[in-house]
């Protein structure tokens, strides 16, 4: 009998450990991944890669597309077993049933690992519950993948090893890629492209060669998938400051080396289903919902985007979406392991500030206030550790507009502050007055110390919650500190994906409302509030020629059009 799993819990994205180990990978890989590209090394490495063919004798050609797995294992094994049913029925919302079948075909489109890559963090959280959902359907697709940030932490070492190692394969299926972007030949003329942009940077030179020469051997009428690993259109439109489509690689791809329109743009990175489409039938969708933490779709609004496309599906729903945000204000019962860092600044904080105090100025929390205030100008060291406070948190604030960013900082670290000072006067209190120790002595210091690391662990926790709570519900900014804090196994969903014998496209986006929290010996699912597979909504894309494509399929309110 085969070893069970481990089966992982969701990331603790507030945990002390995983914010220091995940701020360095992020510095060190921004200062140092965009001047030694691995994907140069990987090139000059690797046999000449071309692209990849896939034919079907006859009938329908079908393929599966999943973004952002590798977090806890109820979700992203949820997600696998989905994917690997040979044959999946869903019903759609108007109570019909649909057939889908899984094909020859899995592709990744980025993060397949949270929260950092390693060999380990690859085979415990990606690849242990694939092999074990494509064991049990005794089904072995073959499998290419696109890096995303988190798979770039460690310039693509753990990466490479798992997906550009064909003799190695990933979850007992088969792999094809030595590159971490590819191209794809699809039945039917359609061709799918996979690229990879390392962390923002631009397209290096060999995937810029490798793709002109797969280009060069597609035919005229060809029509184009185009995987990337962050969706860049999204992104505009919350942050003016961040490089259009106009600016950006995305464009210069499609004009300058596509030199043709694309049909259908697929990404993940925010975690969740959202489809836009144009007057054209032009599609772009994020489908980032195969297993890492659920990010909010009511924020921000993005029913309007630049070259006029338009929302037309997302999930979870807004009002759905929008409920889950009330969760922050618990945020401490979610994240227990990260009242550390506040119990920590606060008993600094409140150290500081009782330095300044006499026996007699702690009477009253006014002239203890006042006290403090007067330390902190007179004293350099109190001085510079609230300027350090204050800066942290301005630069925590999520916004594009400068004086929000100072306001909204400023505002949320005197709020921090404050809470600091009322636990640390507390704490003097109960230990002075109530317990009748004398101010200043070892013991009193000692006690009141712990009163403030306690009660401050918890206030300061509260005190995030509310702030992320304020932020995303008014202000629309901070959701993914806001939702990675919250830790959402459910409302995840995939792609399936069918080129029919006319050359039409369709896509079934497939959700899983609640995924089961307890598996047999099995692993089959014990939880009997889990919901099974749905259908979110599906289209098909019918070329017109000229790039058009008439779109038709049914919503997510079950409405044919």
């Amino acid at each position: 009998m085969a070893a069970r799993p481990q089966r992982l819990s969701m990331v603790g994205w507030y945990d002390p450990q995983v914010l220091a180990r995940s701020a360095l990978l992020v510095t060190v890989a921004n200062l140092f991944g965009r001047h030694s590209d691995s994907r140069l090394i990987e090139a000059l490495a690797n046999q000449p890669q071309r692209e990849f063919p896939f034919e079907v004798a006859e009938g329908d050609f079908w393929f599966d597309y999943v973004s952002d797995i590798g977090d806890g294992w109820n979700p992203t094994f949820a997600i696998a077993r989905g994917i690997a049913a040979q044959e999946l029925t869903v019903a759609s919302a108007d109570g019909q049933t649909h057939a889908t079948r899984g094909g020859e075909l899995l592709i990744f489109g980025g993060d397949q690992v949270y929260p950092y890559p390693s060999k380990e963090a690859y085979e415990k959280r990606a690849e242990a519950p694939y092999a074990t959902a494509f064991a049990q359907a005794h089904r072995h697709p073959q499998v290419f993948s696109i890096p995303g940030n988190h798979d770039w932490y460690d310039s693509l070492v753990a990466f490479s090893r798992i997906f550009c190692r064909p003799e190695r394969g990933f979850a007992d299926c088969p792999t094809r890629q030595t590159r971490s972007y590819f191209a794809l030949s699809l039945p039917h003329d359609w061709w799918l492209f996979a690229l990879d942009l390392q962390l923002g940077a631009d397209l290096d030179e060999p995937q810029v060669r490798y793709f002109q020469d797969a280009i060069a051997r597609m035919p005229p009428e060809a029509h184009v998938i185009l995987c990337v690993p962050d969706p860049q259109w999204i992104y505009e439109a919350s942050y003016p400051d961040y490089a259009s489509y106009e600016d950006t690689v995305l464009k210069f791809f499609e004009q300058r080396i596509l030199a043709r329109k694309v049909s259908l743009f697929l990404t993940g990175d925010l975690h969740h289903y959202k489809r836009h489409q144009n007057a054209d039938g032009v599609q772009k969708i994020v489908s980032g919902g195969g297993g890492a933490f659920l990010h909010p779709t009511q924020a921000p609004d993005t029913r309007s985007l630049r070259g006029g496309f338009e929302e037309r599906a997302c999930y979870p729903q807004k009002q759905a979406s929008s409920r889950l945000t009330w969760r922050n204000l618990l945020l401490p019962l979610w994240n227990p392991k990260y009242m550390w860092i506040p119990a920590t600044l606060y008993v600094i904080s409140a150290w500081l500030a009782s330095a300044s105090l006499d026996a007699d100025e702690i009477g009253t929390l006014s002239t203890a206030l006042q006290a403090a205030i007067n330390g902190a100008i007179r004293d350099p060291l109190n001085g510079l550790w609230l300027v350090a406070f204050v800066s942290a948190f301005v630069f925590f604030t999520d916004t594009h507009v400068r004086w929000y960013r100072f306001l909204g900082g400023i505002a949320h670290a005197i709020t921090h502050l404050a809470a600091a000072f009322g636990v640390g006067w507390l704490g003097i209190v109960a230990t002075t007055r109530w317990l009748g120790l004398t101010f200043g002595d070892i013991p009193q210091m000692l006690l009141s110390g712990l009163i403030t690391f306690v009660g401050g662990g918890v206030a300061g926790a509260f005190v995030l919650g509310a702030y992320l709570f304020i932020s995303l519900r008014v202000f629309g900014r901070h959701s993914n500190e806001a939702f990675s804090s919250l830790r959402i196994e459910d409302f995840k969903q995939w792609l399936r994906l069918r080129i029919d014998a006319s050359g039409a496209l369709s896509v079934f986006a497939i959700g899983i409302d609640r995924v089961p929290r307890d598996w047999s010996d099995g692993n089959q699912p014990q939880d009997e509030r889990a919901t099974a597979p749905h259908l979110i909504e599906t289209f098909t894309m019918a070329p017109q020629g000229g790039g058009r494509y008439r779109v038709s399929g049914l919503d997510q309110h079950g409405r044919r059009y």
